[in-house]
């Protein structure tokens, strides 16, 4: 299974969920690490372009990235069966629930984005974790048409 991330360049790979732990996420409460891939990079761009706070969806202020294709095996990734769209105060238990148990590395979970698509949730603390291996790290930047003058 290939897996896409946008990663600040100075956190490379982006593997250790330290981003997420200290802020929470959609799926993971702050305290809990926990890393968020996409299924394709348009996926992920979309999932950072929501996210970005407005003053930074401006040509020439957004964030620095790098885009970086991650593999796993396929065995390791989990379909959580969750309907597409949840209230993240829904969302953050059950993910915390399937980060504490260790049952599998990998959850996949419908974009909120683009309900039809997936995320895959990777729980870090996993002993598996390191059989996610990385195939390639490559600069990214938005397309401009995508940003506010």
């Amino acid at each position: 299974m290939r897996l896409w991330q946008l990663v600040d360049p100075e956190q490379l790979p982006g593997l250790s969920g330290e981003g997420t732990a200290r802020h929470g996420g959609r799926w993971n409460s702050p305290g809990r690490p926990a890393v968020y891939c996409a299924s394709s990079l348009s996926l992920a761009a979309l999932e950072v372009l929501v996210n970005l706070p407005r003053d930074q969806r401006h040509k020439g202020h957004t964030p620095a990235q790098s885009a970086v294709e991650y593999d796993l095996p396929d065995a390791l990734c989990k379909l959580s069966g969750f309907p597409g769209v949840l209230p993240e105060e829904k969302t953050r238990p059950l993910g915390d629930d399937w980060l504490e148990s260790l049952d599998c590395l990998a959850l996949s979970v419908p974009s909120s984005v683009v309900p039809l698509e997936a995320n895959v949730v990777l729980n870090p603390r996993h002993p598996d974790m390191h059989r996610v291996t990385v195939i390639r790290i490559e600069p990214f930047d938005f397309d401009p048409r995508l940003l506010d003058d």
